[in-house]
């Protein structure tokens, strides 16, 4: 095992779960016709490090005050960087950046960074659990199971792909995503959304099933609709994340 596998292999066992809740509204808007969420930002800024980042700081940061501090050197070897202080000088830009993004806040202590999660919508709102008895949005959450890190999937997989892998969890089994509506629906290019599905079903993580529907005024009478259905580890977590939102919708 590597230094970097043994690092995240210590900060999961903190948290005493297997999965990580991130609400919806991180992927897209909670309004009528979607709109880009914070994910977003990650993508069109190339900020996959940051993305990292904060995935691993929810896992970490499992229950009240939310929060975790450790030094630099830590988080650097989590993200497979080498010992080093321009490393270290990498994760320090990230949270700022995330800080920035008003997903977490920061403070000093000692010569710790003491990172704060916030409310996954980018509104600087202090955090709460998305399962919570009386929590703002409960019901409308996904969950990333820990096997994304303990399969490495962290590593073989693109920033496109992670965007596209979380958006796939805040949906049902057999889900469309047209890469025209990538813009509209979640603020990710049309290429981003192409890679992004392609990686994963090259990697067996995504299967797809063509649905042809009758188009008497295009060129072939028909067109071809792709659906889109999760496959392990994540489909259980995304069967999971429906089961619950069908309850939240019943009580």
């Amino acid at each position: 095992m590597t230094g970097q596998a043994k690092t995240i292999a210590a900060l999961l066992e903190r948290s005493s779960r297997d999965e990580v809740p991130i609400r919806r509204s991180f992927v897209q808007r909670p309004e009528r016709g979607g709109g880009a969420g914070p994910l977003a930002r990650f993508v069109r800024h190339r900020r996959g490090r940051a993305l990292d980042l904060y995935l691993l700081v929810h896992a970490v940061a499992s229950a009240p005050p939310y929060d975790a501090a450790f030094p630099a050197a830590v988080w650097a070897r989590a993200l497979g960087l080498s010992a080093s202080s321009s490393s270290e000088t990498l994760v320090s830009k990230s949270w700022t950046w995330l800080e920035r993004q008003h997903l977490v806040e920061t403070r000093r202590r000692k010569r710790l960074r003491e990172i704060t999660l916030l409310y996954e919508d980018g509104s600087g709102r202090p955090y709460r659990h998305p399962g919570e008895q009386g929590a703002e949005g409960r019901g409308h959450y996904f969950k990333l199971p820990y096997a994304y890190w303990r399969l490495n999937v962290h590593n073989r997989i693109s920033l496109p792909a992670k965007a596209v892998l979380l958006i796939a969890l805040s949906l049902r089994d057999d889900f469309v995503l047209p890469t025209e509506r990538g813009i509209q629906w979640y603020g990710l290019s049309r290429d981003s959304v192409r890679k992004g599905l392609r990686d994963l079903r090259l990697l067996g993580f995504l299967g797809m099933r063509e649905l042809r529907k009758d188009a008497p005024l295009s060129a072939n009478g028909f067109t071809l609709e792709r659906h889109y259905t999760l496959r392990a580890p994540f489909r259980q977590a995304n069967a999971a994340a429906e089961k619950r939102e069908t309850i939240a919708a019943a009580s």
